[in-house]
């Protein structure tokens, strides 16, 4: 059955929404939560259709799904605090244990003191689980600070800023558990949005040591029961997309919490899309969107999973051609 059309205007004008950045959106905000085939259009200012967003139900095998989920779990988990606007509004209350004061602070970062007194030179974010994996197009700052007694300078560091993540470095036979879905993302995104597909393919290619297996990605975001405030995300290829899996404990594990929300949401144009296991939806993430509110299906219980893989093109890996 031909998937279902839907052409939509700004509900919010640009000057409005950008002062939302950082906020949450509940799902009484959208007039329309897709939960089945869709292709969702914006008309502009000019009468011209633009993708906002391409969605299909059930195209992924659950075989692939659990598979996956078993080898992001334990990662997925892991906090960091360099998500900015997507973690929210800076709140003290979820920032890291080591952090004992903020100092010069914004919306959604801080530079603080940390546990030995002493001024950090790095700001941070709300704590939050969401990680990277695959390959990225900047240092790790980690690398700078103090690890085994000794301090990485930059002159150590070879002058190409791309690099491997941790996870794909060392936890390579997991990563391998993950490569047949990211695989199957690619053929889906191919199939559903073949000119942005084509597009950052032929980019992905120029730098075949940073590409995820002759793919179009370089990069996959991997969060948990991670509710992101209203952000657009930056730094990967404005004419590609962004592509968007979600992984859930309890099909895979049955007997675990089921749950409800999440959906994926742009409050600009009040549409939302509810992702669930073995969906895939293509999106244009240069566009405000945000996570309502992730709850268990029965009130109280707490043993629920929502593992979200994004997939996409970091724009500066061409930076690394050699």
């Amino acid at each position: 059955m031909k998937p279902k059309t839907i052409v939509i205007k700004d509900c919010i004008k640009e000057d409005t929404i950008s002062k939302k950045e950082g906020h949450f959106f509940d799902e009484s905000h959208f007039d329309t939560i897709i939960k089945e085939d869709c292709d969702v259009y914006i008309l502009d200012d000019n009468k011209e259709q633009k993708l906002l967003l391409s969605f299909r139900k059930n195209v992924i095998k659950p075989s692939l799904c659990c598979k996956a989920y078993n080898a992001l779990e334990k990662e997925a988990q892991k906090k960091h605090n360099n998500r900015g606007s997507a973690a929210g509004l800076l709140n003290t209350k979820k920032l890291p244990k080591y952090v004992k004061k903020t100092t010069s602070k914004s919306k959604f970062r801080s530079y603080y003191i940390g546990s030995d007194g002493k001024a950090k030179k790095d700001h941070i974010s709300n704590y939050v689980k969401s990680g990277i994996i695959g390959y990225f197009d900047r240092y790790d700052r980690n690398v700078f600070n103090k690890s085994n007694g000794k301090k990485t300078s930059k002159k150590s560091i070879p002058n190409i800023p791309c690099r491997t993540t941790k996870f794909t470095k060392e936890q390579v036979s997991k990563w391998k558990e993950t490569l047949p879905l990211i695989k199957r993302a690619n053929t889906l995104f191919k199939n559903m949005a073949p000119k942005r597909h084509s597009i950052q393919l032929r980019r992905a290619k120029k730098t075949p040591d940073f590409q995820i297996k002759n793919t179009a990605f370089s990069t996959i975001t991997i969060n948990y029961n991670y509710r992101t405030g209203t952000h657009k995300d930056r730094g990967d290829l404005e004419e590609g997309f962004g592509n968007l899996i979600v992984l859930e404990k309890s099909e895979c594990h049955p007997g675990n919490d089921a749950y409800k929300g999440g959906y994926l949401g742009f409050p600009q144009y009040k549409v939302a899309v509810d992702v669930r296991n073995g969906d895939f939806l293509a999106m244009d993430v240069h566009q405000w969107h945000c996570n309502t509110k992730i709850t268990p299906k029965v009130k109280g219980k707490k043993n629920y999973g929502r593992l979200s893989l994004v997939c996409y093109l970091r724009k500066n890996m061409i930076k690394c051609v050699y």
